[in-house]
């Protein structure tokens, strides 16, 4: 008798109407439990797996490109190595058949882009930025020289993106610092956007239909999809938001497609909103700050300053009402570097940032309270000319 024709036996208990447990065995040949093991795990793979791409990829940006001698001719087998600015930390590939370079999950960033061949000077493109969720195309034709020569070629400013038709805005975090933002929120700038109106809603589709990725998680509010119906929100005007607040300190860059969007990201008719946050870099840097909006710095208004102040029986206490005491206080730290050369196996960069908000709130109420006549018991009817009498 082989192995694989080695019974296994399993019991499974049940337990009847009458309280009775009996036991029942079934012989399961061990190649059949096996290949369910070997199927299950798979399976598991593929789940987790799945989520783990789907979750880079929608938080990272793509660096692609073709490399070419001075006819136009493709080079095969060049060497193509991708450098993140901020860390040091590279990438390397080699071109394929069509002289084609590929490189997914790049972090969004500043990057230089460098390529050797044998029979070719070394190639350097510098300062190439990678946004998220988009394709950066970078291609490279190289000059004939020594390996040991050494060509820059000049990064050229914007072009128009040709990779797909999405139409849509693109921020990093000097934009995000620059720009006027009531709430210090991300997701306010939102309403900013092409085709957006002032509550949210974008290119016509109801606002609820906007879909927030935070570092490629879900990040929108699965009850009411806008974070302002049965939640306060995060945004200045009360504006749709996701459910984890996102300070501007705390975020790299902030992407909005508004249409066209393609159906790799996004899952509804709305906006798709992509946040990266901040990362860690080769040097230590941080930051302090507060905003603080209060009543005290406001000036009254015209209804109060010309209503005065009385007591419960009608005294005045002062010639004017004075504006309800609130004020608005949003206060952080942020900070970000390198823990250690060596630590986890390798160079590791932490960011980390606290926000508190505190806003006490009150306001003016006003009511009608009877007259001193009617205090006294005394009732007044209009007659026909309008005039009040007892």
């Amino acid at each position: 008798m082989t192995g694989q024709d080695l019974p296994s036996q399993a019991s499974f208990l049940f337990d009847n109407k009458c309280d009775r447990s009996r036991s029942i065995s079934r012989n399961l040949p061990t190649g059949r439990v096996v290949a369910i093991a070997q199927l299950s795990t798979i399976l598991l793979l593929m789940l987790f797996g799945s989520v783990a791409i789907l979750a880079q990829s929608t938080a990272t940006g793509t660096v692609s490109g073709q490399i070419t001698d001075p006819t136009s001719a493709v080079i095969v087998g060049a060497t193509v190595t991708l450098t993140d600015t901020a860390t040091g930390g590279t990438q390397t590939t080699i071109t394929n058949d069509n002289g084609r370079y590929l490189f997914v999950n790049v972090k969004p960033g500043v990057y230089d882009l460098n390529v050797r061949r044998p029979g070719f000077a070394e190639t350097k493109v510098p300062e190439q930025k990678v946004t998220v969720g988009t394709v950066t195309n970078v291609n490279v034709a190289m000059k004939v020289g020594e390996a040991t020569q050494s060509i820059t070629v000049e990064a050229s400013g914007a072009t128009l993106q040709t990779m797909n038709a999405t139409v849509g805005t693109t921020l990093g975090f000097q934009s995000l610092q620059e720009l006027p933002n009531l709430s210090r929120d991300v997701s306010s700038l939102l309403t900013l956007q092409p085709a957006t109106a002032a509550n949210g809603s974008v290119a016509g589709a109801v606002r609820d239909q906007n879909t927030f990725q935070l570092d490629g998680g879900n990040n929108t509010n699965d009850m009411d999809g806008t974070m302002n119906t049965y939640t306060g929100s995060y945004a200045a005007t009360g504006g749709v938001t996701g459910v984890m607040p996102t300070p501007v300190e705390s975020i790299e860059e902030f992407k909005v497609n508004v249409t066209n969007q393609t159906a790799d990201f996004n899952g509804s008719t709305g906006a798709q909103i992509q946040m990266v946050t901040r990362r860690g870099g080769n040097t230590w840097h941080g930051a302090l700050y507060e905003y603080y909006l209060g009543s005290n710095f406001g000036a009254n208004t015209w209804v109060n300053n010309h209503t005065p102040t009385r007591d419960s029986r009608g005294n005045i206490l002062s010639p004017k009402t004075p504006l309800p005491s609130n004020h608005y206080n949003r206060f952080g730290v942020s900070g970000g570097g390198p823990v250690g050369p060596s630590f986890w196996g390798g160079k590791t960069y932490i960011f980390a940032n606290y926000e508190g908000r505190r806003y006490p709130q009150n306001t003016t109420v006003e009511k009608r309270v009877p007259s001193a006549l009617l205090r006294a018991g005394v009732v007044q009817v209009q007659d026909a000319n309008g005039t009040f009498q007892p």
